[in-house]
Formats: structure tokens, C-alpha cells, sequence
């Protein structure tokens, strides 16, 4: 019997994820034991490579499958699975450990939202998961992944010698009750990550950090959008860009003073912001130029929202300082690490017509 299924956040299934590995270490050294995980981005298994050159050379039949379209350098004894981007387990992170002895699996499926009150983009990932650390579960997910798997002879055959040594061995008893006070660990874990991730957006929201707003508009600047984006894996979520230039912004002051210049800063960042949800960013990334940042929309919800802001920014000089702000947008969806803000600002830079540039998605 597992977990069930549940919305976890990444730091979350971190952990289980490293509880099942130290299980797999666990094991006497040379037992029957199979440990097979799916890590996405080869950038995530290298955080862990050296758990898994532990694992296997304990003796462990040891496999990891990467959607990579280039052979990763592994550890000795780990082999590898290329899954394709348009593969349904592309979007799986899984950890499974099966022996005799016993067995653990956590399987999470990439859900391509993110927690709005996350302190980065990647931390907020959100997976609907199960886990569990009972034999017969781990039997069969290991089942599951041998079939799907485009696997080598000799690595089916290793596997299944395993299978065949579970199967000679009775189901370890009281595995139930060893599950609730991991239950019970991980639901409080999970409590536990979610109030600090609170607690750090609603400090991000309170504090005047100079560094990452602009203490005059309260718009984020690059240097929040870097921190943002620490670590986001390459080819994992979707991110919606608006790359917003707004012609003449940066001469207001000079042209009408100060108090002109904040107000159709705060007119334009309205226009914006009144569409957006609480995970998305607006950031000033330039005199003229201010990015959208869009996590998880798709390329339609995108170009509506560029034709909307558009069409509000057109009306702002309806109201004070009642000066015409021509602007350019160029959008994408990508999957791209870093995002490719330089791309935008290239396509309005050529735009000429300021209008809607599209920009193929990445």
C-alpha cells in the first residue's frame, strides 16, 4: 500500500527522494538489490552522482534514466536510459529500490506549476506524487520500468535475477506499521517547507531591498530575476516571456518632471500587473524595457495576455500625465536555461513595425 497520491513541492521529495537512497545503502553489500531512478536533466543527477557510484559499487544493479540528447558521463557500474523529450516519462522523477529484504519507490509526475511564494522558480516545482516502502510496491514499479525501458539484454537479465530472489522470499512482515511514522515525517516535512516558503515571500514583500526592487516603483529588477531563476533545469518547465518596450519612458522626467515620470510608471505597471497571477513576476530589465515572466502559460494564454497590454497601454494616455506611450512587445514560451531575454530585446530591437514580434518557442 503507498502514500497515495499528493501534491508535494520539490524540496519535499528531495528528501524522500534521499531517504530511499540511504535504504538502498542500507543493503548488505553483494545482496540482490536493484535501484532505479529517473532524474529528468542530467544537471539534477549530478548532484547526486556520488550516492549512486556508492550504490553501485555495492553490487546493486544500478539504472538512471536522463532526457539528454547526448551519452552522460557516469559513474563506474551506473548505466543510463535516453528518454525523449516527447516521452510521457520525461516528465517522471522516480526513485525505486527493490531486494529480498525489502523495498521503497517514490514516483512524482511533473505537474509544470510552481508555488507562488517560492523563493526560486525550480524550488517551487510542484509534482503529484505516491511513495511507499513497502516490497510489493517497489516489485512493481520495478516491473513497470523494465517493461517500459528500452533496456539491454544483459541489464533485463540482471534485473530479473533479482525479481526471481524476491520472489523466493516471503513479504517482510508489519511493513504498515512501519509506514506511519513515516507518513507522519514526511507530512510534517512537508508543513514545515511550505510555512518557511510563506514566510520568505511574505518577507520578500515587506522588505525595501534596493537590490531587487526599485525602491521609486517597487518593480523588480534583474538582479531579482536572476535569483528567481537560480537552477532552473533546462527543458523541464514551460515559462511564458513578454518582453514590454515602452518608447519614451525614460525621457519623462527630463520632458515633464518627476512627479509625471511615477505617475506613468504606476500606469503602465497597473496596465500589467492587474493581469497577472501571484506566481508571475514584472520585471524592469532596461530604460524602456520591462519582462513578463510567465510560469507555466501556454503560447495562446500568452499572446493574450501580450494583446490585452497592448490595447492598456495604448489607453494611458487617457490619463496623467496624458502622453502618448508607443510600445513594441515581443513574446515566446520556452524551456530554455538561462531564459532568452537577449532573443526578446533582439526582436523588438528589429521590430520596426511596434507591434507584436513572435518569437518562436524554445
Amino acid at each position: 500500500m503507498h502514500s497515495g497520491e499528493s501534491l508535494y513541492g520539490k524540496r519535499v521529495l528531495v528528501e524522500v527522494s534521499h531517504a530511499m537512497e540511504r535504504f538502498a545503502l542500507a543493503a548488505a553489500p553483494g545482496s540482490p538489490l536493484v535501484v532505479v531512478a529517473m532524474f529528468q536533466k542530467l544537471s539534477y543527477f549530478e548532484r547526486e552522482s556520488a550516492v549512486y557510484r556508492d550504490i553501485a559499487a555495492r553490487g546493486a544493479v544500478t539504472l538512471v534514466g536522463l532526457v539528454e540528447d547526448f551519452p552522460p558521463e557516469l559513474p563506474p557500474g551506473v548505466r543510463y536510459r535516453s528518454i525523449a523529450a516527447s516521452d510521457p516519462l520525461s516528465r517522471e522523477w522516480s526513485v525505486t529500490v527493490l531486494s529480498p529484504k525489502g523495498g521503497a519507490t517514490l514516483v512524482a509526475i511533473d505537474q509544470e506549476t510552481v508555488d507562488p511564494s517560492a523563493a526560486t522558480i525550480e524550488d517551487g516545482r510542484y509534482f503529484l506524487a505516491h511513495w511507499s516502502f513497502h516490497r510489493a510496491d517497489a516489485y512493481t514499479e520495478i516491473l513497470r520500468l523494465r517493461s517500459t525501458l528500452q533496456l539491454s539484454e544483459e541489464t533485463r537479465d540482471e534485473i530479473d535475477g533479482v525479481l526471481h530472489a524476491v520472489l523466493d522470499e516471503p513479504e517482510p512482515r508489519h511493513q504498515d506499521w512501519w509506514d506511519v511514522p513515516l507518513r507522519f515525517l514526511v507530512g510534517r516535512m512537508d508543513d514545515a517547507v511550505r510555512g518557511r516558503a510563506e514566510a520568505t515571500r511574505a518577507l520578500e514583500l515587506a522588505r525595501d531591498d534596493s537590490t531587487e526592487r526599485d525602491p521609486r516603483t517597487g518593480l523588480y529588477t534583474e538582479k531579482f530575476l536572476e535569483r528567481w531563476t537560480t537552477g532552473l533545469g533546462a527543458g523541464t518547465l514551460p515559462i511564458g516571456l513578454v518582453l514590454l518596450r515602452v518608447f519614451g519612458v525614460s525621457d519623462l522626467r527630463t520632458r515633464y518632471g518627476l512627479r509625471a515620470e511615477l505617475a506613468a510608471l504606476q500606469g503602465l505597471t497597473r496596465s500589467v500587473q492587474d493581469l497577472l497571477t501571484d506566481v508571475d513576476r514584472l520585471v524592469r530589465v532596461g530604460p524602456e524595457d520591462f519582462l513578463v515572466v510567465l510560469p507555466s502559460r501556454s503560447q495562446d494564454a500568452v499572446l493574450e495576455l501580450c494583446e490585452e497590454v497592448r490595447a492598456r497601454v495604448a489607453e494611458l494616455d487617457q490619463v496623467y500625465p496624458f502622453v502618448a506611450m508607443p510600445a513594441a512587445l515581443a513574446a515566446t514560451v520556452t524551456r530554455e536555461s538561462p531564459l532568452p531575454v537577449g532573443r526578446l530585446v533582439d526582436r523588438v530591437d528589429a521590430g520596426g513595425d511596434r507591434g507584436l514580434v513572435g518569437v518562436p518557442a524554445g
